[in-house]
């Protein structure tokens, strides 16, 4: 497999067609040198929150999978993604995935899921992940890319989507 350049930033979205309906997220990894590495995916009934989350899981899961061990920034124009991960997730867990409401925490399988893969980059790299937020529809370029591709499987209209061969040989094995 060759070598894996340098992954700079990691950029997050999903999309919902009715809220709960088809869903969509979209993940885009760059890298150093100007490369980049998309990734996608669809779900038939699902929520916004939940793809926003799927795609964050995914361009960790990559990321823990490449090996590297220079921190990475993730940029996220969910502040639900990004408060839970860093700021309520470790009350949820206190509380045995309870709010300070004494409700079930929502979404809870992916909470787990993102918590593990945030903790797993965070114990590779020895540094937390930088979780940061963008607004959402303002330009970003990072952010415009994870959305169309986002709303592209959330419409199933087959958004092509940019593999790098070599990232490409990492996603086969996760």
């Amino acid at each position: 497999m060759a070598e894996l350049p340098l992954i700079t930033a990691i950029y997050t979205d999903g999309a919902c067609s009715g809220n709960p309906g088809p869903g969509g997220w979209g993940t885009v990894l760059y890298f150093e040198g100007d490369g980049v590495h998309e990734l996608g995916g669809y779900a038939a009934q699902t929520t916004n929150n939940r793809m926003e989350m799927q795609a964050a899981i995914a361009g960790l899961a990559f990321f823990v999978a490449s090996g590297q061990t220079q921190p990475i920034e993730l940029f996220t124009d969910s502040e639900y993604v990004k408060k839970g991960i860093t700021e309520w997730i470790a009350g949820w867990k206190r509380r045995g995935w309870q709010t300070a409401a004494k409700k079930p925490v929502l979404n809870q399988d992916l909470w787990i899921k993102l918590d593990e893969v945030n903790q797993a980059a965070a114990a590779q790299t020895g540094k937390p992940v930088k979780w940061t937020y963008v607004r959402g529809h303002a330009g970003n370029v990072g952010n415009e890319r994870c959305d169309t591709i986002a709303r592209g499987f959330s419409l199933k209209r087959g958004t092509k989507l940019i593999q790098m061969a070599a990232a490409a040989a990492i996603e086969t094995s996760m």
